[in-house]
């Protein structure tokens, strides 16, 4: 699984510069009507908008699978410790049966405890009665350690299937978004060339303008961060601040290109916090905080359900990877739908 994944995300780069650098040759679709430059922006930020909330489910699926694959590990200790149980009691319950074999014959009660279904036993009362209390002790002991090993082999056939299942989510979600970046890279061939130039030339000032905000910020000119954040929030800003201009590129998580949990990530790792790469799964991981009495360095979270994460650093804005296409920015607080905030 995890070849694939970095399969996948080798691919998803390789479509991620096609979008945003201009490999598409233009001019190269059928001879239908063209659309115009306009409408082939709107539509192209469209699609890597989906691609973006894409790669949160996609994020998110990869965080459940991890997780179902841990539980799974859990659950096979637990049926081999059962297992061993069970093992270790039939071997006992046999010797015993042997030496009352070679007493006089095999006692009814053992015949019953090395029955495959000595349960079944314990449900007639008369059948009880006919036992002494450590036979039916011991009959209670091995009907236990079978209910716990059957019950282990169910845990574990169940997360087997939800591992199963989320890696089909995961496979899901990757072809969509190479779906959306592919039709994408597909509209901007339909552009003429003097279209794609302008296009291409969009593209590049705004990269260029997150490299221009990076360099200057690692100058130590402004806009560096100064602001009143202290503490490990100080450096997941600082960290966050380092890395504008670098660009988009799904399931990343630095140190040269983000997702946007894959930033947060990063940023908050810096400050020796912990996060899951997922918008969603840290929204659920964190301390929920008032909008009203957001701080530096919280994390900003938008669109219901949760498919996009920011840092907010104060003044009304944040620091965030928007997309597919575009680099990491500075932005207004509220140019998306602002749903929740949290604290790590």
């Amino acid at each position: 699984m995890a070849t694939d994944n970095r399969r996948g995300l080798r691919l998803a780069a390789a479509c991620v510069a096609v979008v945003a650098l201009g490999a598409a040759v233009p001019g190269s679709a059928s001879a239908s009507p063209r659309p115009s430059l306009h409408k082939v922006q709107v539509k192209v930020d469209q699609l890597n908008r989906e691609a973006g909330d894409a790669t949160e489910r996609f994020d998110d699926a990869r965080v459940r699978f991890t997780e179902a694959n841990r539980r799974l590990t859990v659950v096979k200790h637990r049926l081999a410790s059962k297992q061993a149980q069970v093992d270790a009691m039939q071997s006992s319950v046999g010797q015993l049966a042997s030496a009352a074999y070679r007493s006089g014959g095999l006692d009814p009660t053992m015949e019953i405890l090395l029955a495959d279904d000595p349960e079944a036993f314990l449900q007639s009362a008369v059948a009880l009665n006919q036992l002494g209390r450590q036979q039916q002790a011991t009959l209670a002991r091995v009907v236990a350690a079978r209910q716990g090993l059957a019950s282990a082999r169910n845990d574990v056939t169940q997360q087997r299937a939800r591992a199963s299942a989320l890696a089909d989510q995961i496979e899901t979600q990757k072809s969509s978004i190479e779906s959306k970046l592919d039709e994408a890279r597909q509209l901007l061939g339909t552009l003429q060339a003097d279209q794609y130039a302008k296009y291409t030339a969009a593209v590049h000032a705004a990269s260029a303008r997150g490299r221009n905000v990076a360099s200057r910020s690692r100058a130590g000119d402004i806009p560096s961060y100064n602001g009143p954040a202290s503490g490990r929030a100080s450096e997941a800003i600082k960290t966050a601040y380092s890395k504008l201009g670098d660009p988009y590129v799904y399931g990343a998580a630095g140190p040269g290109s983000f997702d946007c949990s894959g930033l947060t990530m990063f940023a908050w790792s810096s400050a020796g916090v912990s996060l899951p790469h997922s918008s969603s799964a840290q929204y659920a991981s964190t301390r929920h905080v008032a909008i009203s009495d957001l701080q530096p360095g919280d994390l900003v979270f938008y669109y219901s359900p949760i498919s996009h994460v920011g840092i907010y650093i104060g003044g009304g804005r944040i620091i965030h990877a928007p997309h597919p296409g575009q680099s990491v920015e500075i932005a207004s607080l509220h140019m998306m739908p602002l749903v929740g905030a949290a604290r790590p």
